[in-house]
């Protein structure tokens, strides 16, 4: 497979699905057809995008991998590695020279914003005026990214530890059903905030049954606010489309403490890719 065939496939993979404001994000809906991210930054007459959101809102998952310092960006077949203050993108078996390295600023990562076009496929123009760029997807959203202020993050000590983020997993995979709990409001008392508490109530438990074991982040929005997101392979469409299930659960923190505030699903379904 050349190079343009496979830039061809990652466009069509990542770009075929709607884009989405993940709730509690930094991002927000100007209108019903266009998405904004807020906190691009300028630096040697180059914009960098924050690359988790703008990738999420177009449908992909990102994985941050410690110990090698490195990000996945996969969706569908496509698969695409980066490496913090490296301009090389692995994407299939080509690699694809930046006109920048990734790097990370407070935990966010940003990207030049020719990683969209160069990558991503998607058409970008940009408004020096107004100090933002407009990504236009095939299908979905637009997304219009603008130079702003960075996010305040927690310190260290006050963001959530990794015990509690799994414990915080496993409660909501037992709110997928709550039939069985006798004292429902008691029982997720320490981990939900009343809001929570009384959608699963009033639902009899959360929208999707299943059960979530893999998850990325709290992936922090400000002091008080984080999100934890998960996927779920679903299997495929009688077509051979991919079926992808994602919890998305917005976190709070209260009392000095972390809680489960929402949760939403989403379900994307990927179009085969070009042979």
């Amino acid at each position: 497979m050349n190079n343009k065939t496979i830039l061809s496939t990652a466009a069509a993979l990542l770009l075929a699905v709607p884009a989405f404001a993940a709730p509690g994000s930094a991002t927000q809906m100007l209108d019903d057809h266009i998405v904004l991210i807020d906190y691009a930054k300028v630096e040697n007459n180059r914009m960098l995008i924050p690359l988790r959101d703008v990738a999420q809102n177009m449908g992909a998952t990102v994985e941050w991998n410690r110990q090698q310092n490195s990000i996945r960006i996969t969706k569908g077949d496509t698969d695409m590695l980066l490496t913090i203050d490296s301009k090389i993108v692995r994407l299939g078996s080509s690699d694809i020279e930046l006109d920048a390295p990734a790097k990370v600023v407070r935990t966010t990562t940003y990207v030049p914003l020719r990683f969209v076009s160069q990558t991503l496929g998607a058409e970008v123009s940009w408004n020096q005026q107004a100090q933002e760029a407009t990504i236009k997807q095939q299908e979905g959203n637009d997304i219009v990214v603008r130079v702003g202020q960075e996010r305040e993050e927690p310190a260290a000590a006050d963001k959530a530890t990794a015990a509690w983020t799994k414990l915080l997993n496993e409660k909501l995979n037992e709110a997928a059903d709550v039939s069985k709990i006798k004292q429902i409001r008691a029982h997720f008392k320490p981990y939900f905030t009343d809001r929570l508490i009384n959608a699963i109530i009033a639902d009899k438990g959360l929208k999707e049954k299943c059960r979530f074991d893999a998850y990325y982040g709290p992936y922090y929005m400000s002091k008080t606010t984080a999100k934890l997101s998960q996927s779920l392979d679903m299997g495929r469409t009688k077509w051979g489309e991919t079926i992808n299930l994602y919890r998305e659960t917005e976190l709070v923190r209260v009392d000095g403490g972390w809680k489960a505030d929402s949760v939403t699903f989403r379900e994307i379904v990927t179009p085969l890719g070009n042979p």
